[in-house]
């Protein structure tokens, strides 16, 4: 579980088929020595907001084994070398929860329709597929490429949302422009509200 608050950029430096498999890609990524520091074999990383389990590591790079389901779901098979990621290592039980509940499933891919700058803010109309309607609300939060952030106002079809210079600063949000996928995970309490 994660908390969508972004802790480093990552830079894709490979996406490569695994051999002797048809159906898992191996991700490498550059990676902040902090990312790796105290990380094992086999624990989670939220990478754009999909959690994923790394398999290896150096110091500066981490490397991910990606499912062709995983590709299919999420914006990660769109991803090209050179391309910045957002990293989350796991967040601690006994520490607190700055932004919301973040399992790292993505619940759909979002792309990007309006971008408007307001002096150093940014806001992003961000278009949802049907089937998170019910779980978008104005005020509530969503992770946009595992970030946590807070939903504007919503149409029937999309969502805007605001986003401070820092945040714009340090994940990859201020590169996205009209036509950019992003993974989308509603608020898990949205989701327990509808059960």
């Amino acid at each position: 579980m994660f908390t969508g608050i972004i802790e480093a950029s990552g830079i894709l430096l490979k996406f490569s088929q695994k051999k002797g498999t048809q159906k898992v890609s191996r991700m490498e990524l550059k990676v902040p020595a902090l990312m790796t520091r105290g990380l094992k074999i086999g624990s989670s990383v939220a990478v754009n907001g999909v959690c994923l389990t790394a398999v290896k590591k150096t110091p500066k790079t981490l490397f991910f084994e990606v499912v062709e389901e995983t590709k299919k779901r999420s914006a990660l098979g769109q991803l090209t070398v050179g391309d910045a990621v957002n990293l989350e290592r796991p967040m601690k039980l006994n520490a607190r929860v700055h932004g919301h509940f973040v399992l790292g499933h993505v619940d759909g891919l979002g792309k990007v329709q309006k971008v408007i700058a307001k002096g150093r803010q940014k806001s992003f109309l961000i278009a949802f597929p049907k089937s998170l309607k019910k779980l978008i609300h104005e005020k509530g939060s969503i992770a946009i490429d595992g970030i946590s952030l807070t939903v504007g106002k919503v149409s029937a079809d999309a969502f805007w949302t605001h986003l401070i210079p820092h945040t714009l600063k340090h994940t990859n949000t201020g590169k996205y422009q009209i036509g950019t996928k992003v993974n989308l995970e509603a608020d898990i309490l949205s989701k327990i509200a509808l059960q």
